[in-house]
C-alpha cells in the first residue's frame, strides 16, 4: 500500500499548474496531462475532487469489492474520492485533469461552523456530473496562476463556494441549525462599510468581514448575499469602484496612487476592474 498526502504524488509527471506556492489553507489545485496508465493501491490523506477537461472521453476502471467499477469520463465529468484507502485504478487514454485536494479538517470545520452536526461524511462518487464543480476548479486554477483585483478575497470566495457546495450536495450530515437564513442587521452593514473606509488599502479577507458580524465565514457569506444581493467579494469590489470614481472626479491623485489607496493588486488590475464595471478606463473617466 502506497501512502501519500496527495493522490498526485503517485503520478510520474509534474503538474502543469499548481497552487502549491500559494499555500492556500485547506486546499491545493493542480493540473496534469497524463498518458494512459494508472495508480497503484494507495492511501491518500486529502480529499480528492478530480475534474476531467479533455474533449476526448477516457475510460477508467478500478476494483471495488467483488466487482469492477468503471465509467466513461467525458469533459467536465467529475470524481470525488474522500481521504482513505483505495485499490488500483487505471485509464485507457490521455487525460487532462484538474485535481482539487481538500483538507478533511478544513472542510469538516466549515461544515460544523454552519450546522449543528451529529456527524459529517463526504460521499465517495466514482463518476458524476455537477456543472458548478468544473467551473470552480477552473477558477481556482486561474487564481493559482495570477493575482486578481482583490487578490486573497477573490480566492477565499471561490474556496468558500466550493466548500459549501460540497457540504450541501455531496456530504451526509444531521441537524441543521435553525434560522441561518436571517438577514444581517443594518448596524453590521454600517460596521462593514466603516471598516472598508478605514482599511481600504489593506488586504480584505472573508475572515475579517465575518468577524465584524460575529459570525462564521459560512454563515456570514450566506447571510450577506441574502441581505445585499451580492457576494462579499462583489460588494467590496463595487465599493472600491464607487470610491475610485469619486477620487478620479476629484482629480487630485494619479491613477497609480488611487490603485494603491484602494488596495488593488496593481494599477493594471485596477484599470481592468474599473473598465469592466464602468465601461471606461480610469483615464478616460477622469478626463471625460
Amino acid at each position: 500500500m502506497n501512502y501519500s498526502t496527495y493522490t498526485s504524488e503517485l503520478y510520474e509527471l509534474p503538474a502543469l499548474q499548481t497552487s502549491a506556492a500559494q499555500a492556500w489553507p485547506g486546499l491545493r489545485v493542480e493540473r496534469y496531462q497524463l498518458a494512459a496508465g494508472g495508480v497503484p493501491a494507495h492511501f491518500h490523506a486529502q480529499h480528492l475532487l478530480l475534474i476531467h477537461q479533455a474533449e476526448q472521453a477516457v475510460h477508467s476502471h478500478r476494483p471495488n469489492g467483488n466487482r469492477v467499477e468503471e465509467g466513461l469520463f467525458q469533459r467536465n465529468d467529475t470524481g470525488l474520492y474522500p481521504a482513505g484507502e483505495y485499490g488500483p485504478s487505471a485509464w485507457d487514454g490521455p487525460a487532462d485533469i484538474i485535481n482539487v485536494h481538500i483538507d478533511p479538517d478544513w472542510l469538516e470545520n466549515r461544515a460544523r461552523q454552519s450546522f449543528d452536526l451529529a456527524y459529517f461524511n463526504l460521499r465517495e462518487r466514482f463518476r458524476f456530473e455537477d456543472p458548478l464543480l468544473p467551473h470552480l476548479g477552473r477558477q481556482l486554477l486561474t487564481a493559482a496562476g495570477r493575482e486578481h483585483a482583490l487578490g486573497q478575497l477573490y480566492t477565499e470566495s471561490v474556496m468558500h463556494t466550493l466548500g459549501y457546495h460540497l457540504i450541501e450536495y455531496h456530504a451526509t450530515f444531521e441537524r441543521r441549525i435553525a434560522g441561518t437564513g436571517a438577514r444581517l442587521p443594518g448596524v453590521v452593514l454600517a460596521r462593514i462599510d466603516a471598516y472598508l473606509e478605514a482599511a481600504a488599502e489593506q488586504t480584505i479577507t472573508l475572515a475579517a468581514l465575518a468577524e465584524l458580524a460575529n459570525l462564521s465565514i459560512f454563515h456570514f457569506a450566506r447571510r450577506f448575499k441574502l441581505t445585499t444581493g451580492h457576494s462579499p467579494y462583489q460588494y467590496v469590489l463595487d465599493w472600491k469602484i464607487k470610491r475610485a470614481r469619486q477620487l478620479l472626479r476629484a482629480g487630485d491623485l494619479p491613477i497609480a496612487a488611487i490603485s494603491d489607496a484602494l488596495g488593488f493588486a496593481s494599477p493594471g488590475h485596477f484599470s481592468a476592474a474599473f473598465k469592466r464595471a464602468v465601461g471606461q478606463s480610469p483615464r478616460e473617466f477622469q478626463h471625460g
